[in-house]
């Protein structure tokens, strides 16, 4: 098999179609919900540190839990645990539905139940990644982690904009509504999967405080998973910036309707996916390591070009571009840091990915919230920019690790 397999590749494998396919679904039903919160969260409040707390209330259980999810998953059975984590986010989409129906819904109770659905990734974020290498290994894994990532920002190009038009002719109660039905496919689809037998049996039963204290003394040992790590909050703190505040720059500055403002949250979808499906080329040509740093330095540019000259155009572009870049470098660390693990380690050490990716994104949203907030959303992403550009460098004196096999 080639070294540099093609973007689609894992879709041959019938159990990751099946699973990715479900994980689209669902993945639309999340994004319409998240641009309809947002967009409910600009009604019921002007202030910009509201929209960083509702971003920072569904990351935040990533960084607080996410260990705790990876201990269990390295622990129990990681089909049926993610099946209980999807009933999980069901049930809060439901809630949030019962609520907006009722007109009840609040900032407050938003942010809550926000942190819920939070909790319900953070619980299920470990456990799904440490499945993706036992549906596709070797040098499809690169791809198949890739093709997840796409599937997800074609979700976030596709779901804030059917979710806007349903939300302008309906009202958000159906957009919660359709999120509650869409985990329905993913259960179907992981009880059709028949997870392999060695897989499970790959697996140690150790006690929970053994697995912590074995999966916190791993984590502390490995270099190269230090140095990912490094790299991530180089970029995810200052780089989260234009995602922040998206939804103020959106509905205040640029002054859109439903219908644009969906737009606007897609057109990163649309970099993304654009990102993905070019990786393995831009990976061939380059490398991971300077791919990344290239995508930083793009960040950073854009980001500025858009706090200079904030139009619908602009800032439309440069989103797209920052949806390329984050595919870029979300892509590159997350398959580094799977081909490091050894199986009965990969849940617990993804959960420490998710925790350095999810803690990077929390204090970026509070710090430029809080920037916007005291001074504007301009200055809040002109000092994004500049930040970025020392971080930059930072992460070129760093290698990024990897290898061209997972180990087992």
């Amino acid at each position: 098999m080639s070294a540099h397999p093609s973007a689609f590749a894992p879709l041959a494998n019938r159990a990751f179609l099946g699973l990715w396919i479900a994980n689209l679904l669902s993945n639309i039903g999340g994004w319409m919900q998240t641009t309809g919160a947002a967009w409910e969260m600009t009604s019921l409040t002007t202030e910009p540190i509201y929209v960083a707390l509702l971003s920072a209330a569904g990351t935040l259980p990533m960084f607080l839990f996410c260990f705790l999810a990876g201990i269990l998953a390295d622990r129990f059975e990681r089909r049926r645990y993610i099946i209980l984590c999807q009933f999980w986010m069901m049930g809060v989409a439901g809630v949030l539905a019962v609520l907006a129906w009722f007109g009840q819904l609040t900032a407050t109770n938003l942010l809550a139940l926000s942190f819920c659905m939070g909790l319900g990734n953070a619980m299920n974020a470990p456990a799904w990644h440490a499945v993706v290498p036992e549906i596709v290994s070797g040098p499809q894994l690169r791809p198949a982690i890739a093709l997840n990532s796409a599937g997800f920002n074609l979700a976030r190009t596709i779901g804030p904009v059917v979710g806007q038009i349903l939300l302008g002719l309906v009202g958000v109660f159906l957009l919660f509504a359709i999120n509650t039905v869409t985990y329905i496919g993913v259960i179907l689809a992981l009880r059709a999967w028949k997870r392999p037998a060695e897989a499970h049996a790959a697996q140690r039963r150790e006690g929970f405080f053994e697995a912590a204290r074995a999966g916190i003394a791993f984590v502390r040992g490995s270099a190269e998973l230090k140095a990912i790590f490094a790299r991530g909050l180089c970029f995810f703190v200052p780089g989260i910036a234009m995602g922040t505040l998206l939804p103020v720059i959106g509905r205040f500055e640029l002054k859109l309707d439903e219908l644009t403002f969906g737009i606007l949250y897609a057109v990163f979808g649309i970099g993304a996916v654009a990102g993905a499906m070019s990786m393995p080329t831009v990976n061939r040509l380059l490398g991971a390591d300077r791919a990344n740093i290239w995508a930083m330095g793009v960040t950073a540019v854009a980001t500025l070009v858009a706090a200079l000259e904030m139009t619908p155009l602009v800032v439309g572009i440069v989103v797209t571009l920052n949806g390329a870049c984050w595919m870029t470098v979300i892509a590159n660390n997350g398959a580094s840091v799977q081909m490091i693990l050894p199986n009965f380690m990969r849940a617990r050490g993804m959960a420490v990915h998710q925790m350095v990716f999810f803690g990077s994104m929390v204090a970026g949203s509070l710090l430029w919230g809080k920037v916007a907030n005291l001074w504007s959303v301009q200055a809040a992403l002109i000092l994004s920019s500049l930040a970025l550009v020392p971080l930059t460098v930072l992460a070129a004196l760093i290698r990024l690790p990897g290898s061209s096999m997972p180990r087992t």
